[in-house]
């Protein structure tokens, strides 16, 4: 059994692991919306005259994003704005879907030894490129990409020792055992970091360290994908239908 200092060490390590995947999937989001923001909106309204571009589209961008939430936002921005259909507006969210979900596959695969070159040539690029604002919103994207590869090895290496704590099996035997507490509690959490791809990898992760079984990994992604839907609706509660 760990000594509770070891136990401390674990918690802190997790604790850190989480805090860094949510910050690093945020910083993702943020530099590639500096970057090619404006190309993004343009690639939504361009290719929303048919349902297969448009949800190509969805794919597309939402990969490029790491955040259905934020393409989400856009298209109904524009459809409240009647630039785009509801038909069409509805496959790129079907797109966005798809694309959160592949970018959460491509992230989870064991890439480990790519975080350094990601953040060595995301750091070169931010500064080498004081004057020109998109190689350093590039550089930010790339450094995301890293640290998110680095988060997940940080997870994995704690949530190891936490699948032989009796009481951790418990916990988490409890939310395993009670399908509409575990989609609560996913839900909840993808709603506090306004992410379901950084809860989805987390899940992911502890599944994959044998902390709970497939079937509670799925309902928490489940869980993690309606709270991941109801955040640009109750974002958008004043705005046109």
């Amino acid at each position: 059994m760990a000594t509770s200092e070891s136990a401390t060490n674990i918690l802190i390590h997790l604790a850190g692991g989480v805090a860094l995947l949510i910050w690093a999937v945020r910083l993702v989001r943020t530099g590639a919306m500096r970057a090619f923001g404006s190309q993004l909106r343009h690639a939504l309204q361009s290719f929303t005259r048919n349902r297969f571009a448009a949800f190509g589209s969805g794919v597309v961008v939402t990969m490029v994003l790491q955040s259905s939430t934020a393409t989400t936002l856009l298209v109904s921005s524009f459809a409240g704005q009647a630039l785009i259909g509801s038909a069409m507006a509805l496959a790129v969210l079907l797109g966005a879907n798809l694309g959160t979900a592949l970018a959460a596959f491509v992230i989870s695969m064991d890439l480990g030894w790519v975080w350094g070159l990601c953040v060595a040539i995301g750091v070169a690029m931010y500064l080498s490129s004081e004057a020109m604002e998109r190689p350093r919103n590039i550089g930010r994207v790339l450094v995301g990409i890293g640290l998110i590869l680095l988060a997940l090895i940080e997870l994995n290496t704690a949530a190891a020792p936490l699948a032989q704590s009796q009481t951790f099996r418990v916990i988490l035997g409890a939310i395993g055992s009670e399908p509409l507490l575990a989609v609560l509690v996913a839900i909840a959490a993808t709603w506090m970091v306004h992410s379901s791809i950084a809860v989805i990898l987390l899940v992911a992760t502890f599944a994959a360290s044998g902390l709970f079984p497939p079937a509670t990994a799925l309902t928490l992604v489940i869980g993690a994908n309606l709270g991941n839907a109801l955040i640009p609706v109750l974002d958008q509660l004043g705005a046109p239908a």
